[in-house]
This record gives structure tokens, C-alpha cells and sequence, in this order.
């Protein structure tokens, strides 16, 4: 019994401390169960995520892959560390795996290799096609299946239509293709464009060779060339529009990337500006004020588009520029206002595609007429041909400062639009005069000839090199040479946005330059090419000829091969000149061509209308635009909208010249003032002829008497305030300050400019550029 006790007593002394041990580590070892107090714990391996999870991973026979290092989590979805995974393929002969790296061979992996080359080096192909299934395992969980297409090399791959025999024909759109596929999107169908915000699902199929493979090929994933048109979702080829434009598709499977075909984005059809206080298209802006620009735009099957990169633009962006945040004026003054949606900033199409469904096409708005009311003073640059000097004159002092020197003796100056600069060219080097300072801040000796035209962003300056025959865009802030084109150029003109610039040639040709089309040369011999005017609104330019005022559109003529990308969209035929002027009037109603029928002659005026109806494609029948040119989409026919004509003739009574140097429209197309170059039998007591156009019909002609010994009036600009017109003159040398409220020579400038050709004589101002001072009133 003593022994019993004895036994007893010691199994409690040992069991009990032991299990109070057991309950104390218990309560101390804060471990968190997932579910109560037993099962798994967190920090333990719940899941395990391999990737990809959609889609799988297409291989060509003998093809690898390697696989992105699976994420394992928790119950709770915390990270978890896993040292090692092993993974696995269910079908070896198919997918063979490295089953420490996850390695993918669609074949067998090397191993045991006699020569000593280390295990999982090379894939050698069993050509089996099939689909087999890759998982990774590790800390006693298991991932997700990734499948695993193995099949013959793919050698194209082709976007199409839906396939109606899936047997025969297998597509992406197929049962046996989309069985894991959850999208709903309509498939794409080739040739047609998609609406924005609108989604469909391109119907691939993939080749070997000339065998269609689409079943076993697994899925490819898409992308956009062009970017900012689509989007893709994953593997699904499922796009969804962003812009307008075309693009070239490209798909990328079994470790390589092809080109599979298009796809297009619908483009506008219409695009409506406007504004807060606008009247029937008309809007009155205050000096430093900013009229909000709304655009309303329509695709071709009639949805909304927002979000495009409009370009906005202003006849006189000097006065009023004009932005996607409104008209911001800040000198009185006229301007007409469009929105454009310009290729490639704005619906884009690869250079061989241009016109596919509208797209690569540029598109107008209709006209916005912003005038400010008020007046300004002027700064004055008057030069000659006959003189190695500048004289600069700022009319709110009255006084006309000593001339400053030059370099060289210059042909031609253009101001910049935004007057920080003049550009003189000469024969001996470009120079360049600071409007700030006055004085001349650089020379170019390597760019000579004659300065043809300014950007409208002042960063790029055209010029002509008869002697070495060559036309050159310079850069202004670097004066290097960015393109050049083979001719001698005589007139050209930027449109506003600075996109394009028209040249006319010695030859009689036409030239017409962009960043999207580079060069391109037009041949108009037949009719003369003498000078060009870019039309109101800008879908196009108007060059005056010897015997026709031909109208070009930007609208490219897609029907031809190559494509011609500013084709004739029109030919005036008028009476026969020596030389004339072209200037298109702000309000988009005139075409003002003045020409000479013969040297010694007096000038006639062809005022050019547009009617009120104007055929714009030639399937879809007549739209209508109140006597202006065409807006909207380019026809969808491809070829070049028709700009009808009429012509109101008038002529300069009282005017004997032996050229026309000039025309010059006040900015709100009210009148339009012409210069001339005098006989050599002119006498005193010249006239300064001003054509007024008409509603309807011809215009009327005004002659404003020149005061003094004036023989010509040989150049003239405007003021920005349409207030004064300066003409500088023959005879007198001077520059006449004519009102254009009453028409009357009200006052002289005598810049005195010393004529290089005389010593002891004063040249002709025949180089006259204005910038606007300061608002004075309103």
C-alpha cells in the first residue's frame, strides 16, 4: 500500500508541473488561428498566385519561357515568404518544366546529359500539340493552373471577319476558342470604324505556314502603333476607343511580335464651335477679356467626342489668339476663328491609309468673327531696298528717331507675329532685328536670299536662294537650315496654325510643306503660279495665276495613287495678267485678286465669291454653306471638295502701273487697300485706290488723292485697329498715314531713309511691317 502512495505521489509531482508548462507556453506563444482556435494559422501559406492568370503562355515547338516568381498570401491576404517552390506540368510530353525555376520547354529539357552539360540547358521539340497545365506548390499550398498551348512555330497572324465556319475556319470568334473568354463585345468587323467610348473584339487567326493553328495557338495580346487611339484588355482582344484615327495593329504570341492589320476609330464628321455671347457667328470681345470656346463634336455615326486635340486658330492672332480656353484679345481688331482637328495631332492614320474610313483627314469647324472694339497706337519699321538702314517709329511720341544701321542693304522683311523680331534677308546673309532694343541682334552669313514668310509661332523663317536655287526653313532661335526644296520661291504664306506652309515658284509651281507630308510639288505651268493666299477658313490656299486663280484643298484625294495630299479643288478662270496679288478677307466671303493685263496698264480687281451652295461629295449629295468655303469632314469619296466660284470684276480707275506689289484687307473685311509701282512717266498728286466688297456683286472703287509729289503708293500695311492705313510712297519718299473712316492722306512720315544708290538722295520705304503699341480707348 506504502508503495502504491509512494508511486502516486511520484507521477503527480512530475505530471503536474509539466502540464502547467504546457499551458503556460500555450498562452504565451501568441499564435493567431484562422478559424477559432484550430486549422490553419495566419503567416501560414493559404494561396498561391502564379502567373499569368489569364490567358496562359502560347509556346512554338521547342520555344521557352521562363515564369515571374509566384505571390503567396494568408488567410488574411498578408504577403507570405515561401524559400522554395516546386512546380509541376501535368503532361511532361507536351510542357516540359524545371521543377525548381519553373522553366517552360514545349518539348523535353535536357537531363543527365553524358557530355557534362548541366540539366534544364536546352528544349528539344516532340512536336506534340496540346495544352498542358503549369502549378507551383510550396509551404503546403498549391497555386493556380496556368495554361500552357504548345504548337508549331507561328508564322503570321491576320485580323479578320468573324469566321461563319469554325470547322474549316477556325477565328478567335469560335466556341472552341472563346469557351474562356467572359467578354460580350461584338466582334470587330474589318473596314468599319468603332465609336468612341464604344468596344469590339478583333477576330484573329494564326498561321503556320498555310495552316490555320488558331485553336491550339492560345491567346496573343494586342496593341496600338498609333498611341492614344485604343486600348486593349489583357488577352481578350478587346479594344475600346479613346480618339479618332487608324492604326496598325500589332500582336504579340509564342515570344513574338507581327503586324496583324488595322483598326479605325470613327472620326468627326462635325465639329461646332462657340460661345457664351455669340450672335449668328458673331462675338464681341473686350481688350483682356476671355470668351469661353465650347466645341461640340460628332463622329460619322453621329456620338459625342470629348477629349480631342483641337487646334485652334485666329486670322489675326496678334489681336486675338485663340486657344481651347477661348478668344483672348488684347489689340482691337477683326479675327476669324476656327477649331481644326489636324492629322496626326488629331485623327491620325498611318501614311499609306490616309482617308480609310475619314480617317487621316483633317476636319473643320465652323467660323466664330471675334471683333474688339477700341483703338491703339502703332510702332512703325520702315526700310528700303535702297537703303542699309532702319528707321523705327513709335507713333505715340511723334517723333521719327535717327535711321539704324545694318549690315547689309536687305530685299525683303517679315516681323514676327508675336513683334519681338524682324527678319531681313539680302544677298549676304539673314539678319535679325530685336523690336525691343532696335538694334540688329545677329547675322547669318550662310542663309541668303530673299525672306518669303514668318511662322505664325515665330520659330521658323522661309527663304529663297535664287543663287543657289534653293528654298530653306531655318530655324530661328538656332538660324540653321531644317528642310530645304530645290527652287526659287516668290511669294509664300503660313497657314495660322503654322502646320503648312504654301510657296509659289519662279517656275510656276506650287509647293506646299508640312512636318506629316514633307514636300510635296504641284505643277501649275498651265495657269501661272504667282501668288498665294491661304483660304478663310484654312482648308486650303488660293494661287493666283497669269490666266486662273486655282484653288487647292487640304482635303487629300484618296483615290489616286499615290495620294494626292492638297489636290485642285477649283479653277477661276479670269482674264489674262502680267503679275497679280491674291488676299483672302477675314470674314471667309472674298478672294481678292488684283492683276495687271499688261505693263504700263491699269489693274482690275477680281472680287472671287463663293455661293451660297456648294457640292461637298459627290455620293452623298449637296451641303449647304452660306458664301463660304466648305467646313466639316472631308467628302467620304475621296476625292477633293469643289470650292464654287463667281467673279465681280472692278477696276482701279485712275491707276497706270507697272506692277502690283500689294493687297491688303483691313481685318474686318471692309475694305482693302492696293499698292502699286509707278510708271516712269508718273507725275505728283498719285492716288492710293481702296476697294470696298459688296454684300452681293461687285465692290466699289475709292481713290484717296496723296498729298504732296507722291507718285505711287508702294507698300502699306494696316493698323491692327483697322484705324490707319500706312502707305509708303514714291516720289516723296515717305510714308502717308491715310484714315480710313473718311479716306484722306492725313498725315506724312518722312523716315528719310539714305539711298544707297544715291548718295545723297532718300530712299523709297518700300519695307513697312506695324506691331500695335497700346489699347488707347475702348
Amino acid at each position: 500500500m506504502q508503495r502504491r502512495l509512494l508511486s502516486l505521489f511520484v507521477i503527480l509531482f512530475f505530471a503536474v508541473p509539466v502540464g502547467v508548462s504546457l499551458s503556460g507556453c500555450s498562452k504565451g506563444s501568441g499564435a493567431t488561428y484562422c478559424n477559432g482556435t484550430i486549422g490553419p494559422k495566419t503567416g501560414d501559406a493559404q494561396s498561391i498566385v502564379l502567373q499569368p492568370t489569364v490567358g496562359g503562355i502560347s509556346l512554338g515547338y521547342s520555344q521557352t519561357a521562363s515564369v515571374t516568381a509566384p505571390t503567396a498570401t494568408d488567410c488574411q491576404g498578408n504577403a507570405v515568404t515561401i524559400a522554395k517552390y516546386t512546380y509541376n506540368s501535368s503532361n511532361q510530353n507536351i510542357a516540359d518544366v524545371n521543377p525548381t525555376t519553373g522553366g517552360v520547354c514545349a518539348g523535353q529539357w535536357n537531363r543527365n546529359n553524358p557530355s557534362g552539360i548541366p540539366d534544364y540547358t536546352f528544349c528539344t521539340a516532340t512536336n506534340v500539340t496540346g495544352v498542358a497545365e503549369l502549378t507551383a506548390s510550396g509551404g503546403g499550398a498549391n497555386s493556380n493552373k496556368v495554361l500552357i498551348y504548345v504548337h508549331p512555330q507561328i508564322t503570321s497572324i491576320t485580323l479578320g471577319a468573324a469566321s461563319t465556319d469554325c470547322t474549316n475556319d477556325p477565328a478567335t470568334n469560335c466556341p472552341a476558342y472563346t469557351a474562356s473568354s467572359s467578354t460580350t463585345a461584338p466582334a470587330y468587323v474589318p473596314n468599319t470604324c468603332i465609336s468612341f467610348n464604344k468596344s469590339a473584339q478583333l477576330v484573329a487567326r494564326f498561321f503556320s505556314g498555310s495552316t490555320n493553328i488558331t485553336y491550339s495557338a492560345g491567346h496573343a495580346t494586342f496593341a496600338a502603333q498609333t498611341a492614344g487611339l485604343l486600348t486593349f484588355e489583357n488577352t481578350s482582344g478587346v479594344a475600346t476607343a479613346l480618339a479618332p484615327g487608324t492604326t496598325i495593329v500589332t500582336a504579340t504570341i509564342a515570344s513574338s511580335t507581327s503586324t496583324a492589320g488595322l483598326m479605325s476609330v470613327c472620326p468627326p464628321k462635325t465639329i461646332t464651335i462657340n460661345t457664351p455671347n455669340a450672335v449668328n457667328g458673331a462675338v464681341t470681345v473686350n481688350p483682356n477679356n476671355t470668351e469661353p470656346i465650347t466645341a461640340a463634336i460628332l463622329d460619322t455615326n453621329g456620338v459625342t467626342l470629348t477629349g480631342l486635340a483641337l487646334t485652334y486658330t485666329s486670322t489675326t492672332p496678334v489681336a486675338a489668339p485663340a486657344s481651347s480656353t477661348g478668344i483672348a484679345p488684347v489689340f482691337p481688331g477683326t479675327a476669324a476663328i476656327n477649331a481644326f482637328c489636324l492629322p496626326p495631332s488629331c485623327n491620325p492614320s498611318p501614311y499609306g491609309n490616309v482617308g480609310l474610313l475619314g480617317t487621316g483627314k483633317p476636319v473643320a469647324s465652323n467660323t466664330l468673327l471675334s471683333t474688339t472694339p477700341g483703338s491703339n497706337s502703332t510702332r512703325l519699321w520702315i526700310g528700303s531696298t535702297d537703303s542699309n538702314y532702319l528707321v523705327p517709329v513709335d507713333l505715340t511720341t511723334g517723333v521719327v528717331p535717327s535711321p539704324t544701321a545694318l549690315p547689309y542693304t536687305p530685299n525683303s522683311m517679315v516681323l514676327s507675329q508675336n513683334g519681338a523680331s524682324i527678319f531681313l534677308g539680302s544677298p549676304f546673309g539673314l539678319m535679325t532685328f530685336t523690336t525691343a532694343s532696335n538694334t540688329v541682334t545677329s547675322t547669318s552669313t550662310t542663309i541668303q536670299g530673299t525672306v518669303l514668310a514668318v511662322s505664325p509661332d515665330s520659330a521658323t523663317v522661309v527663304v529663297s536662294d535664287s543663287t543657289r536655287n534653293q528654298i530653306s526653313v531655318v530655324n530661328t532661335s538656332t538660324s540653321t537650315v531644317t528642310s530645304t526644296y530645290t527652287g526659287i520661291g516668290t511669294r509664300a504664306a503660313y497657314t495660322p496654325d503654322g502646320e503648312t506652309l504654301y510657296v509659289t515658284t519662279a517656275a510656276n509651281h506650287l509647293l506646299v510643306y508640312s512636318a506629316f507630308t514633307s514636300w510635296q510639288e504641284y505643277d501649275l505651268s498651265g495657269t501661272g503660279a504667282n501668288d498665294v493666299a491661304i483660304a478663310v477658313p484654312t482648308v486650303g490656299a488660293f494661287v493666283g495665276g497669269a490666266t486662273a486663280i486655282n484653288a487647292r484643298s487640304y482635303c487629300p484625294n484618296g483615290t489616286v495613287s499615290p495620294t494626292i495630299f492638297y489636290p485642285q479643288a477649283g479653277t477661276t478662270t479670269v482674264s489674262a495678267a502680267v503679275g497679280d496679288r491674291v488676299a483672302t478677307t477675314n470674314d471667309g466671303r472674298h478672294l481678292l485678286d488684283v492683276r495687271l493685263a499688261a505693263s504700263g496698264g491699269t489693274p482690275i480687281v477680281n472680287d472671287v465669291t463663293f455661293p451660297t451652295s456648294v457640292s461637298n461629295d459627290g455620293t452623298n449629295g449637296t451641303r449647304t454653306f452660306q458664301n463660304t468655303l466648305p467646313t466639316g469632314d472631308c467628302p467620304e469619296s475621296g476625292l477633293p471638295p469643289a470650292f464654287g466660284t463667281a467673279v465681280n470684276t472692278a477696276v482701279l480707275t485712275g491707276v497706270t502701273t507697272t506692277g502690283v506689289t500689294g493687297v491688303y484687307p483691313a481685318s474686318d473685311s471692309s475694305v482693302a487697300f492696293i499698292t502699286y509701282l509707278p510708271t516712269t512717266a508718273a507725275k505728283a498728286g498719285a492716288v492710293q485706290p481702296a476697294y470696298t466688297p459688296a454684300a452681293s456683286g461687285a465692290g466699289t472703287v475709292k481713290a484717296v488723292t496723296l498729298t504732296g509729289t507722291a507718285t505711287a503708293p508702294v507698300s502699306g500695311v494696316f493698323s491692327s485697329d483697322n484705324k490707319f492705313f500706312f502707305a509708303g510712297t514714291s516720289g516723296d519718299n515717305q510714308v502717308h498715314v491715310i484714315t480710313r473712316s473718311t479716306l484722306t492722306d492725313t498725315s506724312q512720315i518722312a523716315p528719310k531713309l539714305p539711298s544707297v544708290s544715291n548718295s545723297t538722295g532718300v530712299a523709297t520705304p518700300n519695307l513697312i511691317v506695324q506691331y500695335p503699341r497700346s489699347v488707347t480707348n475702348n
